[in-house]
């Protein structure tokens, strides 16, 4: 029979896929108490959570939750900042944010430093993608002291990976960069092989938005093959639409749309909206260049082109993304509009200007 501990170990190599199974197998022991089928529980909600299966990982936690009330306060709250994890990468960021919020609360009235390091780099995250910078930044550096003061190395190096996306959003490459090689660094170290394809994948993304695309390509083609291998679907399909993005900067339709379709295809099995508004803008924007460069295929290809941007709209319409409703509005015409205000308004320095569009 194999035990907790092996599972937490493979989860920790990012041997996800092995984590599972195994966690999968104690929870078939009928006689389990209710504090150590929640442990299992939570352990194998992070596992499918990190793989893309949202509504397991959402169930699990739900179901962690439920035993662990009246048993283990801090391990209910621990469940719930899990719950809002799942809920921001499946397209709920509000929900997240009340969650974490109220998380928060509970960690500083209990003193509990690693839990609210751990749901200050959470908060860090989510604020991001609803379009808050400042407060984000002010989470995220938060975190980063606490973990410090913790020595925690692996809270360390994923407070660096966020640090690193949220300041390549405010346009900081330098800052950006540092944090991201640092990030690198930290986890090689440890040996993670998720987070040393996470910090691989920023530093392409910090090339590719300074305008140096051959550079980023080899960063995302290292964290392309080490996400193949642990089996993740989330970051990979990031991942992918970051070289789809890469390659139509360079004027490589082709290899940027496969890359774009396999994205897709991630954030379809994921149900992840905002990655799909992403893909989409991606294929209308390469059917546009292909029309700007091939006459003949004008009408063809804006028929195309159109077809993508209807259905970003649509979704973008029944989510609650701020950035991605903005990137939508401006391209969907296929002429970029002024909208300088409203994205900085949005906490951006990035506005389009012209097409192609190398954000975000």
């Amino acid at each position: 029979m194999p035990t907790l501990a092996q599972a937490e170990k493979a989860r920790a190599a990012s041997r996800f896929e092995t984590a599972r199974h195994i966690y999968g197998i104690l929870l078939r022991n009928k006689s389990l108490q209710k504090d150590d089928k929640a442990e299992i529980l939570l352990g194998l909600a992070d596992v499918e959570r990190i793989r893309g299966y949202f509504p397991e990982a959402l169930g699990h936690y739900r179901q962690a939750e439920t035993l662990l009330k009246g048993i283990d306060p801090t391990a209910v709250v621990d469940a719930q900042v899990g719950w809002a994890l799942a809920a921001r990468a499946s397209g709920q960021p509000r929900p997240a944010l009340q969650k974490l919020w109220k998380s928060l609360a509970f960690y500083r009235k209990e003193r509990d430093l690693e839990g609210e390091a751990f749901v200050r780099w959470a908060l860090g995250g989510t604020l991001r993608i609803a379009g808050d910078m400042k407060k984000g930044l002010q989470e995220l550096l938060t975190a980063l002291r606490l973990f410090k003061k913790l020595k925690n190395s692996e809270g360390l190096s994923y407070t660096c990976c966020a640090l690193g996306g949220l300041y390549r959003m405010l346009g900081d490459y330098a800052s950006s960069g540092r944090y991201y090689r640092e990030a690198n660094r930290r986890m090689r170290q440890r040996g993670d092989t998720f987070g040393i394809a996470y910090s691989y994948c920023g530093l392409g993304n910090v090339e590719r938005m300074a305008g140096r695309f051959k550079q980023a390509l080899p960063f995302y083609k290292k964290a392309e093959k080490l996400y193949g291998k642990i089996g993740d679907r989330v970051s990979y399909a990031y991942t992918l639409w970051s070289l789809g993005t890469t390659y139509k900067m360079l004027d490589q339709y082709l290899p940027a749309h496969w890359a774009f379709y396999k994205a897709d295809k991630l954030f379809q099995q994921t149900g992840d909206t905002r990655g799909r508004i992403y893909a989409l803008l991606g294929f209308a924007e390469i059917e546009w260049l292909i029309a700007k460069e091939n006459p003949k295929r004008i009408e063809k290809a804006t028929r195309k082109a159109n077809g993508y941007w209807k259905l970003a709209k649509r979704i973008g319409d029944s989510s609650h993304y701020v950035w991605e409703k903005l990137h939508v509005e401006a391209l969907r015409s296929g002429k970029v509009r002024n909208l300088s205000s409203k994205y900085k308004k949005a906490g951006s320095r990035f506005f389009p200007k012209s097409l192609p569009v190398n954000w975000p």
